[in-house]
């Protein structure tokens, strides 16, 4: 138990090293953007201040998210506080909706009515900034997503992902705008810009509702403890499988059937070992385990996995 906690805390520093990050990077693209887009006028560069006024929002709640959920376990939250970041991530796509409502709303009255662009060599100065730190952002946020398993940080890095394909949109639109005079490509792109916050919004709700609604683990990881907890001698079948998760930790609750004429002291040493085995594949997972006597167990139906008696 005491490697699993190691296990969470180092998660815990990297979603928060990859929140910091990100809010910096925010902050320095909202300032340079801002600029470009009062000197430009640009629809799609008003389409990536957007996003990255969003993205500092987003990343603020994740920050707060990630924090909230590290706190450990108290009176009122026996359970700890791990939906905290899917209640978080929730907040990021509705915000997400709304910028992108925005951004469409913009970038279709440009389409109608295109206007020439002004500054445009800053404006293209001003993406190809947001490129590489949202390059490098990512790159980031990707490597802390793997060691920690966060769905804050993961909701965050979606928002760059989105932002490196409509950044570089946003660059071909306004070269082409500049050196060709398609002024509708400015537009195209504050579309496609909205296009890709709508599809952040959908990819973060489809993430954090399984969370918020307890959904079950995939069939996949269901299967995958059946098999580790029937591989413990002594286990001679299981039921009542139950799993969920909650931000990054997984909760495990099975009843073990063992020998009916087992001592007590061995049926602690087989739930013990059963208990070892499945946090060697779910680090850090809350686990409960109840024993039955083989044979007698009290099944029922409904959609788990169940093996033995």
């Amino acid at each position: 138990m005491h490697g699993s906690f190691e296990h969470h805390e180092a998660g815990n520093k990297w979603a928060l090293a990859a929140t910091v990050m990100s809010i910096s990077v925010a902050l320095i693209l909202i300032a340079t953007k801002l600029v470009a887009w009062q000197m430009s006028g640009s629809a799609a560069v008003l389409g990536s201040l957007a996003d990255s006024a969003l993205d500092l929002i987003g990343s603020g709640l994740a920050f707060i998210g990630v924090r909230w959920a590290s706190e450990p376990a108290d009176a009122e939250h026996r359970f700890g506080h791990h939906k905290a970041e899917a209640i978080t991530g929730l907040a990021q796509a509705i915000l997400i909706t709304g910028s992108a409502l925005f951004v469409l709303n913009e970038s279709i009255q440009r389409l109608i009515a295109p206007e020439p662009l002004a500054a445009g060599n800053i404006a293209i100065a001003v993406m190809l900034l947001s490129l590489v730190l949202s390059l490098g952002l990512v790159t980031f946020q990707t490597f802390a997503m793997r060691q920690s398993g966060s769905v804050a940080v993961e909701g965050d890095r979606a928002h760059y992902v989105g932002d490196l394909v409509a950044n570089a949109g946003a660059l071909l639109a306004i070269f082409l705008s500049l050196q060709t005079g398609l002024l509708r490509a400015d537009a195209v792109a504050g579309i496609l810009a909205a296009v890709f916050l709508a599809w952040s919004a959908i990819s973060i709700t489809r993430k954090v509702l399984p969370q918020l609604m307890d959904e079950e683990l995939s069939t996949r990881d269901r299967e995958q403890i059946g098999k580790i907890v029937m591989a413990v001698p002594g286990v001679l079948g299981f039921h009542h499988l139950r799993t969920r998760r909650a931000g990054r930790r997984v909760y495990i609750q099975l009843h073990l059937e063992l020998r009916p004429d087992i001592q007590l002291r061995r049926a602690h040493m087989i739930s013990e070992s059963v208990e070892a085995e499945l946090l060697t594949v779910f680090p850090g997972a809350d686990i409960l385990l109840h024993q039955d006597p083989y044979g007698e167990a009290d099944h029922h139906d409904g959609p788990e996995i169940t093996e033995g008696g």
